[in-house]
């Protein structure tokens, strides 16, 4: 349990560790860019997120080639990049735009976008475990009675809050008196 002799404390303690949290976010996009670009590498080549099939045509010479990546150059072309709490996933390959909006005659087969929705739940496990792992104070337990405690204390703190603000903004007078 989580005991403050005062506001002060509390005050620190929540200061110390918003510059924790602070110092996490870039890395947790850092990890996120990997996670896409892992998964959008490994999808080319493949029948991907339920994409259109290939036209018997198309299907035909890939298959006679021996493979679905003809050169691989898309696949390598794709990059990550990150600084701070921004991140980018993408390629500067003229190919990924036609695979990722499609044509008239070429459907799209997005393995750019499609991955980040394909990793967005694993993103939100691992940033949610980091966030966990600070706010425990780097405590291997991470979902303990005292961080169940915290998190229930802070979602009833917030209702309070909010009823507060809508009573102070609803029976608003110019003495401030709440009536």
């Amino acid at each position: 349990m989580i005991n403050f002799t005062s506001l002060a404390t509390a005050a620190l303690h929540f200061h110390e560790l918003k510059k924790d949290m602070d110092e996490i976010g870039p890395e947790i996009i850092k990890r996120a860019c990997i996670m896409v670009w892992t998964e959008a590498r490994r999808v080319l080549g493949t029948e991907g997120y339920s994409w259109p099939a290939l036209s018997p045509t198309t299907l035909a010479h890939k298959t006679q080639a021996g493979m679905l990546k003809e050169t691989g150059g898309l696949h390598d072309s794709i990059q990550w990049s990150s600084e701070g709490l921004e991140g980018r996933v993408g390629s500067d390959d003229d190919k990924a735009v036609i695979h990722e909006l499609g044509t008239s005659k070429i459907p799209a087969r997005t393995f750019l976008v499609g991955a980040a929705m394909a990793m967005e739940p694993a993103i939100h496990i691992m940033a949610a475990k980091a966030a966990v792992v600070v706010m425990g104070g780097g405590q291997s337990a991470l979902f303990g009675p005292e961080m169940r405690e915290l998190i229930h204390a802070l979602k009833h703190a917030a209702h309070d809050v909010k009823e507060l603000a809508h009573d102070v903004l609803e029976n608003d007078s110019p003495d401030g008196i709440l009536r």
